[in-house]
């Protein structure tokens, strides 16, 4: 069997020529592109014991430029520390896709990835651009059943848990809307494990419901 790394070899190049067909840049297999607002993200990852690989997506705010270690350098952002992680499935981690050790085997492996790539993440970055944006036409009411409902609308799952995606919705709307932001802040606090909860996420919860808008 071939190792992580040939197969990389064997399918940087093209997945790379691709992916900047569709306006992204990057090298190997990560490649990236970013709006006024968000920073984008697809990648492959082939398994550190080889024989597979897994592919996905991921989304950044440029809002949520800080976290629970301090303020985020955008500019040197690595994908896991995206604030939304994607599959390309509607159950978590996603699908997996065995690679062979002949080049035009696995090249046929990366078209089936490309093409899962175009189906599910295109479509979903799109949203993210769109005005209004997935992000302002998500309710607060949703997030009860927070997983369900994203998927719902997405037909991926999301690596985050709600109160963290509360989180980052109140940062997002602090400055665009404030009585938005004021919601999902309410709505994290009024989860019980959160109640006198010293993570960080709750002084910025507190922050916004006892803020002056506007101040």
């Amino acid at each position: 069997m071939i190792t992580s790394a040939d197969f990389k070899k064997q399918i940087a190049k093209p997945f790379g020529q691709e992916m900047r067909h569709f306006g992204f840049r990057g090298t190997g297999l990560e490649y990236f592109q970013q709006t006024d607002d968000f920073l984008f993200a697809v990648y492959i990852d082939p398994s550190r014991w080889g024989g597979s690989c897994s592919a996905g997506f991921a989304v950044h705010p440029k809002q949520v430029d800080r976290d629970y270690n301090g303020n985020k350098d955008l500019t040197k952002l690595k994908i896991y520390q995206y604030e939304f992680k994607m599959g390309l499935t509607e159950y978590p981690r996603g699908e997996s896709w065995n690679y062979a050790d002949d080049e035009a085997s696995n090249l046929m492996v990366l078209s089936k990835i490309i093409q899962a790539i175009k189906d599910k993440a295109f479509p979903i970055i799109e949203q993210f651009k769109a005005r209004p944006n997935i992000l302002e036409q998500f309710e607060v009411a949703e997030m009860d059943n927070f997983h369900a409902n994203w998927t719902k609308r997405t037909r991926v799952s999301i690596a985050t848990t709600d109160i963290r995606f509360a989180w980052a919705m109140t940062i997002i709307f602090e400055n665009k809307n404030y009585n938005r932001a004021k919601q999902f802040a309410k709505w994290g606090l009024s989860q019980p494990d959160n109640k006198n909860n010293d993570w960080f996420g709750c002084k910025d919860f507190s922050r916004i419901l006892t803020k002056n808008n506007g101040a």
